[in-house]
């Protein structure tokens, strides 16, 4: 199991002491500093996953040292969290101008430490494999380019496959960062609670409320890799045969905080025996995201019907809700969104989300069917039919 490197920067021996010990798990590998040069010649000659960095020392401050490693490609992207027994706004603020990431208050209360430190490590881990796949995905461009011009076509043609692949890119990579704004917030107006409560003994409420929105983070994060693998054929499908009723289950156990914030009750009529071919994680995913768009746009104090219907050798799984009806081509926009030209992608729909996207793709790569239907009584049904096992 790989290690994560922290490094504490700290001039008192007895803070090191106390941090070394809450963070004594033998996931990280901790190194230490007593000023600030130090810190930065540790850094210049070893590499660290996150520092914790104490604000008040003699010579050089935290403030120095941080916008020095800021400032440098090998240290930019190293999280910082300022260990401070102030909490003063304006210096909370002048800390995160230097570009820290994040603080904790002395004296230490040990669950929030840990939840801060791992938060940013599993953010640190998820920028990097993103990072990655906009690599990758700059080098299938390339290989693009060598094709066609070893094709020999047009110069015309060659620009148009070329732009169309940058575009896809870079509507991916948006839609990536917009998804990921709203978690971020979450982190942040949680942290601001802590900070007007770090004296009290409520702050494993807190950190709970933290460690949330660092889930829906690292959720939306795997939806956007899992998008960019299904787009570019990098998934390895392992079809099984998979009960229908335990794939809603475990869809449906998921969403039970959604269900409850919505109040909206859920209904599934599904027999047990129903048993589909596919593969597990991507149907269980599938079915998350149809569930997930049908809570969210139905009414309060109203019902998500879940059900299933056999249809010869094929299985019909269906999801029917209470809400609006999906807007004049805005089914042909999520499941095409893709093969959009830029100039016909837009922000207008309401029910359009990553998630339907993703739905298409997986029922293209298990070469089945999805369906939206607006329903005359109301509501919307989203369905899709899967061969029998």
């Amino acid at each position: 199991m790989k290690k994560h490197r922290i490094l504490i920067v700290d001039d008192i021996p007895e803070n090191i002491k106390v941090l070394k010990a809450i963070l004594s798990d033998p996931s990280y590998e901790i190194q230490y500093a007593m000023n600030g040069k130090d810190a930065l010649m540790l850094c210049v000659a070893d590499s660290f996953d996150l520092i914790l960095l104490d604000i008040m020392m003699p010579e050089m401050d935290g403030y120095e040292v941080c916008k020095y490693l800021k400032s440098k490609d090998k240290t930019r992207d190293i999280p910082v969290i300022y260990l401070t027994a102030k909490i003063d706004s304006d210096d909370i603020i002048k800390g995160f101008e230097t570009g820290a990431q994040d603080y904790v208050t002395k004296p230490f209360n040990s669950q929030e430490l840990i939840a801060r430190v791992n938060t940013h490590l599993e953010l640190k881990h998820k920028n990097e494999s993103l990072k990655f796949m906009n690599l990758q995905l700059e080098e299938k461009v390339a290989a693009r380019t060598m094709e066609l011009q070893e094709a020999n076509t047009s110069l015309k043609e060659a620009n148009l496959q070329l732009s169309k692949l940058e575009d896809a890119k870079n509507d991916f990579l948006s839609l990536m960062s917009t998804e990921l704004r709203e978690p971020l917030n979450g982190i942040v107006g949680f942290a601001d609670m802590l900070e007007f409560s770090i004296k009290n003994k409520t702050n494993l409420k807190y950190v709970r409320f933290i460690k949330q929105a660092c889930e829906k983070l690292i959720g939306v994060s795997d939806i956007a890799l899992l998008l960019s693998a299904l787009r570019f054929d990098r998934y390895k499908m392992k079809v099984v045969g998979l009960p229908v009723h335990e794939v809603v289950k475990v869809s449906v156990d998921k969403l039970r905080g959604l269900l409850s914030e919505r109040k909206v009750k859920l209904k599934m009529d599904i027999p047990k025996n129903y048993i589909v071919r596919g593969d597990e994680r991507l149907l269980e995913i599938c079915m998350e995201k149809i569930l997930e768009n049908a809570i969210a746009n139905t009414p309060s104090r109203s019902e998500v019907y879940v059900g299933a219907e056999l249809m010869g050798q094929k299985i019909k799984v269906f999801v029917k809700d209470a809400g609006t009806h999906f807007a004049e081509g805005e089914v042909n926009y999520t499941f095409r969104f893709f093969d959009l030209e830029k100039n016909e992608r837009t922000d207008d729909f309401k029910r359009f989300t990553p998630g339907l996207v993703v739905v298409k793709l997986v029922m293209d790569l298990h070469k089945a069917k999805v369906d939206v239907e607006n329903l005359e009584e109301g509501g919307v049904s989203v369905s899709f039919l899967l061969p029998e096992y």
